[in-house]
């Protein structure tokens, strides 16, 4: 019996997610890897400003910003852990203010919030500034930067969870899907 919980316990370790797993994962940018490896690892590294900070940026990357919460609030020890908890709270916030406004139709125009390069930030900036067109239930965006780029926002409502669906577009031939909710 001792042998089984030795070997158990040897299979377990040699499987084990490491900071250095992580790192390797972000630095090859295996961002989705590197999100969900850190999403295992980080309660045993809280006060990791740098693999906090790569966690949650990871799951930007790829767009998986409900899982910034956890590591964001986190990021309280230096002045760079604030400003980039700051950063991705900002982002979070916001989706969750446009998702809010496009289920329930609150007003998100009294909101200004910290200018961020993320797409569903500067999406909600041109939605609270009103610059849009809508066709039927979707929202266009025109990018401000590049002509070429635009954006078709939407809800999808499957088995009572709504989504936001964001396309982009590049001359008018659809490039990037994500799904928010």
């Amino acid at each position: 019996m001792k042998y089984i919980v030795l070997i158990i316990c040897m299979l377990s370790y040699s499987v084990a997610i490491t900071k250095g797993d992580v790192y390797k994962a972000y630095k090859n940018k295996n961002y989705k890897q590197a999100c969900i490896d850190a999403a295992k690892i980080y309660l045993y590294n809280k006060k990791d400003e740098t693999l906090l900070s790569v966690f949650a940026n990871s799951c930007l990357k790829v767009d998986n910003i409900n899982r910034m919460a956890f590591p964001a609030m986190l990021l309280v020890r230096s002045p760079a852990a604030r400003s980039n908890s700051i950063y991705f709270l900002t982002i979070l916030y916001q989706k969750k203010l446009l998702y809010k406004s496009l289920i329930d139709g609150y007003d998100v125009s009294k909101f200004k919030f910290p200018t961020t390069n993320y797409i569903l930030s500067k999406i909600f900036v041109m939605y609270a500034d009103k610059m849009y067109t809508k066709s039927g239930s979707t929202y266009i965006f025109k990018d401000n930067k590049n002509k070429n780029i635009s954006y078709k926002l939407n809800i999808s409502n499957t088995k009572g969870v709504y989504k936001m669906i964001l396309r982009t577009f590049k001359n008018g031939i659809i490039i990037k899907t994500r799904i928010y909710w």
